[in-house]
Formats: C-alpha cells, structure tokens, sequence
C-alpha cells in the first residue's frame, strides 16, 4: 500500500529594501510637497537629489522618504515602494526641526533664522504631529536650537556656535553646562559662526569617528582660524584635528537671497555607524577632501553630488535625520505597510 506526503507550501519571504539591524543607521528625507511655491523653482531638482541620495545609501544603511499623496508619484517610479511613508511635513531642512543624537533623540525648538516665527511653529508642529503618529521616542529640551547647530561623535564630544548662546541669553559656561546636562554632551566647543545668517556648527566641522574631527581650512582669514583652533584644541585635548579645503561660492544676485551658499562645504557630510555621505560639486578640491577623509577614517566614504541643491545654504547633512533602534524600526515598518 502506497501513500502520498503532502509537502508544505511554503510562503516566499518577502525582500524589503531596508535591513533592520544594529549596525544601520536610519536616514530620513523629507520632500518637498509639488504644492509649495517656495521650492517651485529648483522642485524636480530636489526631487532629483533626494532620490539620487537614497540610492547612494541603499545597501549601506536605511533610507524613508516621507512624502505628501500628491507628490507622491515623482518619486514612486524611481525608487522601492517600501522606502516611501506617505505623510506631510512642511519643510525638507530635515536635521534642522527634528531631533539631534540618533542614539538618545532629544528636540529642540526650532529657531526662525531662516522664516518667521510663525513658519517655524508651524514647521516644527507639522514634525511633531508626524513624530507623535508613529511614536518616535525622544526627549525635550525648551531651548532655541536648530539641529544643525549641533555636531557630535554619538559619544559625548559636542560642537555648538555662539549662536545657542545667544538665541538662549546664556554665557559661555551656562551654555556648556546645559549641553552637558540636555544631551550627555561630556566636552563641548562653542565656535564663531564663519556665516551669520543660519550660524550653523555643521558647515564648519564633521567628526568622522570619536576622535577624529574635520574642520574647515580658514587660512585665508588666519585670525579667525586661530580662534575656531583654539577653541577646538582646548575642548578636546585628545582629538585628532585635521583642517580641510573648503572653496565658496557666492549665490547670483536674486538667487535664495538672504542665504549663504553651501556649494563648496564638503562636511555637511550625514556619518553614520560605517559610512560617511560627502557632498561632492564638481569642484576641483572636492577629491582632495575625499582622500582626506579615506585616509583618516575606517568607514566607507560615498560621495553624493550636492550640486544642485547647495546654493539653498545646506546640502546632505541639512536634508537628512537620523534615527537607530526602536524609532527607526518604526518608520521602517511603517513605509512597508501601504
């Protein structure tokens, strides 16, 4: 007598494009809406970036785009479904109303540098909605701070400009001392911004593991340099500090007005756990950053072309949150589920 076995189907498991896993960081986009007339002008160009940029980090670490249902189609074509949430949030500067330190996320309110007060609250709140949806963790700080204005290692070394200082009525020590007590900050340099508009740390320097820090090269202005060196040296006594070419550009007339151009700013660079993302602008000192940053780092180092999307005043780092752990599993899973 003879008999038949059924064999199990088994399901095929499905393949996502996002990994979850300790050693991935998660970097967060947000594009700007087709409905907004203040990035009508360069809109296809930032689309064009960002999906450029997520390619870059595709397989290297994690990527979402959070993107509004009609704009949603410029970029669902060009990229995996499952990298997509469908959400709103009204602005791009990404890194700059969210949260600083991917490790133990805190926020900051956001300054109006760069638009009113009114479009400040109205930009962090649309953050804070979308956050507060998917349940990101974070905690709060009731200071004035773009994230931009923050530069750390992930292990306790901070870097600020007077900027915190002043939007905070702080001294020196008191500003210090609420980095240290708000974000586990164990040493902190405050520089002098070398722009006054958004004064930004992050266009200056760029750590590229703990302890190792890029600064820009100031010599053409050698008294500024001494100061932004001296204030480096003496917060960080056992850091390699290693200055860099940066080369900028001048907006044309009319153009983002009221903005420096970051064109030429090779550490607005997004580091993660083993890469680091570059901005590169077909500028002849780009490559010597590049072997810079190869020789002194043990992380992949992927350049992305920033050339379309600097004159804005940012590039990669400006346009880019990011979070580990439980919050970036969340927007993971989330951008799975349509």
């Amino acid at each position: 007598m003879s008999g038949c076995v059924d064999t199990p189907v088994l399901e095929k498991e499905e393949v996502y494009s996002n990994k979850i896993s300790d050693d991935r960081m998660l970097l967060v986009l947000s594009a700007p809406s087709i409905n907004d007339s203040y990035y009508a002008p360069i809109f296809q160009i930032i689309v064009d970036f960002q999906i450029k940029y997520a390619n870059a980090i595709l397989g290297n670490d994690n990527v979402v785009i959070i993107v509004d249902r009609d704009t949603k189609a410029y970029y669902e074509n060009e990229l995996p479904e499952d990298l997509l949430i469908i959400d709103e949030i009204h602005d791009i500067w990404a890194r700059d109303f969210s949260t600083v330190n991917p490790l133990e996320p805190v926020q900051f309110v956001y300054t109006w540098a760069s638009m009113t007060k009114q479009e400040s609250e109205s930009v962090q709140k649309s953050f804070d909605d979308f956050a507060n949806r998917y349940q990101i963790q974070r905690q709060y700080a009731n200071f004035l701070l773009d994230g931009g204005n923050i530069v750390d290692n992930y292990a306790g070394r901070v870097i600020t400009t007077s900027r915190f200082m002043e939007d905070n009525h702080l001294s020196y020590e008191e500003a210090k001392q609420l980095l240290q007590e708000r974000i586990g900050a164990t040493e902190v340099a405050i520089l002098e911004p070398d722009e006054e508009v958004l004064a930004h740390a992050d266009g200056m320097v760029s750590w590229i593991d703990e302890n190792t820090l890029l600064v820009n090269d100031y010599s053409d202005d050698e008294l500024f340099r001494a100061i932004v060196m001296d204030e480096l040296q003496s917060a960080f006594p056992d850091v390699k500090i290693i200055e860099v070419p940066v080369e900028y550009q001048n907006n044309r007339p009319g153009e983002w007005e009221g903005f420096e151009s970051a064109c030429g700013v090779n550490l607005n660079s997004t580091v993660t756990f083993k890469n680091i993302y570059v901005p590169v602008f077909n500028m002849q000192h780009d490559q010597e950053v590049i072997n810079i940053i190869k020789r002194n780092s043990t992380k992949t180092v992927i350049p992305v072309d920033a050339s379309g999307v600097c004159a804005m005043g940012g590039s990669v780092r400006c346009l880019t949150w990011q979070l580990t752990g439980e919050n970036a599993e969340k927007l993971i899973l989330a951008a799975r589920k349509k």
